[in-house]
C-alpha cells in the first residue's frame, strides 16, 4: 500500500511539473529508472530465495520409489 501512496505523490508530482511547463524528459527517466531498479533487486531477491530453497531440498528420484 506504500508503494502506490509512493507512486501517487510521483504522479502528482508530475502533473504539477506539467502544469508550470517544467516537465522533461529527464523527469520521466528519473522515474523509469527507479522503478526499473526496484524491479531488478525483487527479481534478484526472488531468484536467490528460489535458489537457496532448492540447495536445500534433496534431488528427486523417481526410480528410488519403485
Amino acid at each position: 500500500m506504500v508503494d502506490i501512496l509512493e507512486f501517487i505523490d510521483e504522479l502528482k508530482e508530475l502533473q504539477e511539473l506539467y502544469n508550470t511547463g517544467e516537465l522533461r524528459n529527464f523527469d520521466f527517466a528519473i522515474k523509469i529508472q527507479n522503478y526499473e531498479r526496484q524491479v531488478a533487486q525483487f527479481e534478484s531477491a526472488m531468484e536467490q530465495e528460489n535458489t537457496l530453497f532448492w540447495e536445500g531440498t534433496p534431488f528427486y528420484n523417481p526410480v528410488k520409489e519403485v
